[in-house]
C-alpha cells in the first residue's frame, strides 16, 4: 500500500508540471496495463507505474484553474477582469485590527469571465478575496455571485493558482445557494456548539478565541499577533484539526460506547460516522480527513478479521484523499500533514521497543521527545520552504505545546458533551490556555529561536527528507548510517552556502 501511494503521488506531481499532454498520458497508461498483465508476476514494476499513470491521468482531468483550457492566460493576468461562479468552499474571513472590516476568501467555482467586457462560458476555479468588506456579510457555499477585479497568479503553492482581487463593492450576488450541503449542514452544527464554549468566557476573548479554534476550528477570531507568535516558533500546527483532535474525541466516544455496553469489535460501527461528522463540521481538512481514515481503516479491521497496520492506513488515507481532491498534492497543509505523519510513524517504528515501555512517566516522556524530534525533523525544513522561516526552537516548543493542546481540547469537548458544567470546564482550559500563551511566547523571546530566511532550495530539503527516511527505515548498517548523515550534511551545506 505504501507504495502504491508513492506511486500516486509522484505521477500527479509529474502531471502537475504540464509537460506530458493527456493524449501521451492515456497512451501510456494502456501500454501500461497491458504491460502489467503479462509481467505481474515477475515484478511489481508494472503495477506501479500502471498506479503512476492512472493518478498522472486524474490529476491532468482535473480543471486546476481557470486557465485550464479555456482562456489565454496572458489576456486576463494583472488586468481587471469580471467573473461569473459559485461559492465553492467554506467562507472565511480575516479581520483588520480595528475588528470591523476584513477581507473575505473563498474559492469559486466558475461559470463565465469577461476582458474588456466580453462574457465567454468557461470553468475551473480560482481563489477569491474580498477586501475592506464588513464582518456580517452571509455567504454561503453555493451562492451565485459576478464579482470584478485584478486577476493574478499566485506564486504561492495551493489548490488554486489563480486568484481574484475584489474591493468592497465590487461583487454582487445573483442568487442564494439552495438544496442540501454537507458543508453548510457542518458548519450549522459547529455554530450551535460554539455558544457551550463560550460560557463563562465572555471577558478573556483572547483565550475564548484559541478554545474554540482549538476545539471547532474557529481560527479566524484569533489574534493577527498571536498567530503570529505561533508561527515563529513554530506551534501553528496545534491549530489544524488533525489526529490529535480527531483522537480524542474519538476517545470521549469509546468511553461512552463502553459504558453503554457496546462489543469493542463493533466500536467502528458507531465511532465512524460520529468521527466523520465532527470533521465535516470542522471544514474537512486534510489533516482531519486523513486522521479520519486512518481511524477508520483501524476500527474496521476486527470485522474484517485483520490486524490494523499503522503504515498502510497513513498510505490507504493519502491514495483516497488524492484521488478525491487531486489539487491536494499542491496544497502545503496535505504536504505537511502527511510528511509529518509518516516520520512519526518511521521513527516509532525504529526505536527499540523497550524504549517506549515500562512506568506509564516514563513512556509518556519518551514518546513525547521522540514524536518531538521526528515531527521537527519533517517540519522545521518544510516551513523554511513554504514560510521562509527557520524555527529550531520547534524541537523543545512542541515538548510544551503538544501536552496543554491536549489538556484544552479535552476540556473543551468535556464543556460540549457536559453543558450543565460548561463553565467549570471553560474556565480549566482558560487556565491551560494561558499557560500556552506563556510558553510561546518565552520560546519566542528565546534569541536564535526563530528567524526569517529565504526559501532553501527543493533539492536542498528533498535531500534531508530522504536522508532521515533511510535512517529511519534503511539503514541496517554503520556504512549505511554514514552516508545517510553525510546526506543530511550535503543538506544543510546547500542551505547555509546558497545551494
Amino acid at each position: 500500500m505504501v507504495g502504491i501511494a508513492l506511486a500516486t503521488a509522484a505521477g500527479m506531481l509529474a502531471s502537475s508540471t504540464g509537460i506530458f499532454p493527456l493524449s501521451l498520458l492515456f497512451s501510456a497508461a494502456a501500454l501500461s496495463v497491458g504491460t502489467a498483465f503479462i509481467f505481474m508476476r515477475k515484478s511489481e514494476v508494472p503495477i506501479f507505474a500502471v498506479v503512476a499513470l492512472t493518478a498522472a491521468l486524474r490529476f491532468g482531468l482535473t480543471d486546476p484553474d481557470l486557465a485550464a483550457d479555456s482562456i489565454n492566460r496572458t489576456e486576463m493576468l494583472n488586468v481587471r477582469a469580471g467573473v461569473k461562479g459559485r461559492i465553492a468552499g467554506e467562507p472565511r474571513f480575516y479581520a483588520y485590527p480595528d475588528g470591523v472590516e476584513g477581507t473575505w476568501t473563498f474559492p469559486v467555482q466558475c461559470l463565465e469571465y469577461a476582458v474588456s467586457n466580453k462574457w465567454k462560458t468557461t470553468s475551473g476555479s480560482i481563489d477569491l478575496q474580498i477586501h475592506a468588506a464588513p464582518v456580517n456579510i452571509d455567504f454561503e457555499t453555493g451562492d451565485l455571485l459576478l464579482v470584478h477585479g485584478w486577476l493574478a497568479e499566485k506564486t504561492f503553492p495551493g489548490k488554486n493558482r489563480l486568484e481574484l482581487e475584489v474591493k468592497a463593492g465590487n461583487w454582487k450576488r445573483l442568487e442564494r445557494g439552495g438544496g442540501f450541503s454537507p458543508g453548510r449542514w457542518g458548519r450549522s452544527l459547529r455554530d450551535s456548539l460554539a455558544p457551550r464554549l463560550e460560557q463563562g468566557m465572555r471577558r478573556m476573548p483572547v483565550q475564548l478565541a484559541v478554545l474554540k479554534a482549538l476545539v471547532l476550528g474557529f481560527r479566524e477570531d484569533v489574534p493577527r499577533e498571536t498567530i503570529d507568535v505561533f508561527k515563529r516558533t513554530g506551534s501553528m500546527h496545534i491549530f489544524a484539526i488533525s489526529g490529535l483532535h480527531v483522537g480524542i474525541v474519538g476517545f470521549l466516544l469509546a468511553l461512552v460506547l463502553k459504558m453503554l455496553g457496546l462489543p469493542r469489535g463493533k466500536f467502528g460501527l458507531v465511532l465512524i460516522p460520529l468521527l466523520g461528522l465532527y470533521v465535516l463540521s470542522t471544514g474537512m481538512k486534510s489533516s482531519a480527513l486523513r486522521a479520519l481514515l486512518m481511524a477508520a481503516v483501524f476500527l474496521l479491521a476486527p470485522l474484517f478479521k485483520r490486524k490494523p497496520d499503522i503504515p498502510s492506513s497513513v498510505a490507504f488515507a493519502a491514495v483516497v484523499l488524492l484521488y478525491f481532491q487531486p489539487l491536494e498534492i499542491l496544497s502545503p497543509g496535505f504536504i505537511f500533514s502527511f510528511t509529518v505523519v509518516s516520520f512519526l510513524v518511521m521513527a516509532f517504528s525504529a526505536v527499540p521497543r523497550h524504549w517506549v515501555q515500562g512506568p506509564w512517566i516514563k513512556t509518556y516522556a519518551v514518546s513525547l521527545v521522540i514524536t518531538s524530534v521526528a515531527a521537527g525533523s519533517a517540519a522545521i525544513p518544510l516551513t523554511a520552504l513554504f514560510f521562509g522561516r527557520f524555527s529550531p526552537i520547534a524541537l523543545l516548543g512542541n515538548l510544551i505545546v503538544v501536552p496543554l493542546t491536549f489538556c484544552i481540547v479535552l476540556c473543551g469537548w468535556l464543556s460540549i458533551v457536559l453543558p450543565f458544567v460548561s463553565s467549570v470546564f471553560n474556565h480549566a482550559a482558560a487556565v491551560f490556555i494561558d499557560l500556552l500563551l506563556g510558553s510561546v511566547h518565552l520560546l519566542d523571546w528565546i534569541p536564535g529561536g526563530n528567524r526569517a530566511v529565504e526559501p532553501p532550495s527543493l533539492i536542498a530539503v528533498l535531500l534531508w527528507l530522504g536522508s532521515q527516511v533511510a535512517i529511519f527505515t534503511a539503514c541496517t548498517t554503520r556504512r549505511q548510517r554514514e552516508v545517510a548523515i553525510g546526506c543530511a550534511l550535503c543538506a544543510v551545506c546547500l542551505v547555509l552556502f546558497g545551494g
